[in-house]
C-alpha cells in the first residue's frame, strides 16, 4: 500500500493467516525513515482511565 501524500513510502501490513485474522505488525518504509508497529495481547482488556486533571493542558487559548 502507498500513501498519496508519500508518494516513495511503502506500508505493509501482517495478518494472522491462521485463526482470526489479527493485524500483527505494520511496517513503513520511506525516503527518509523506517518505522515497525507490532500488535500483541488480543481480546485481553484495557486499563484505561481518564487522566487526572492535573495531567490535562487546557489548550482553549493556544494561538490566540
Amino acid at each position: 500500500m502507498t500513501d498519496k501524500e508519500d508518494a516513495e513510502g511503502v506500508y505493509t501490513f501482517h495478518v494472522a493467516t491462521e485463526g482470526k485474522p489479527y493485524l500483527l505488525k505494520v511496517a513503513y518504509q520511506g525516503a527518509d525513515y523506517r518505522s515497525t508497529t507490532f500488535f500483541s495481547a488480543f481480546d485481553a482488556p484495557l486499563g484505561v482511565r481518564s487522566p487526572a486533571d492535573a495531567d490535562v493542558l487546557d489548550t482553549s487559548a493556544a494561538g490566540r
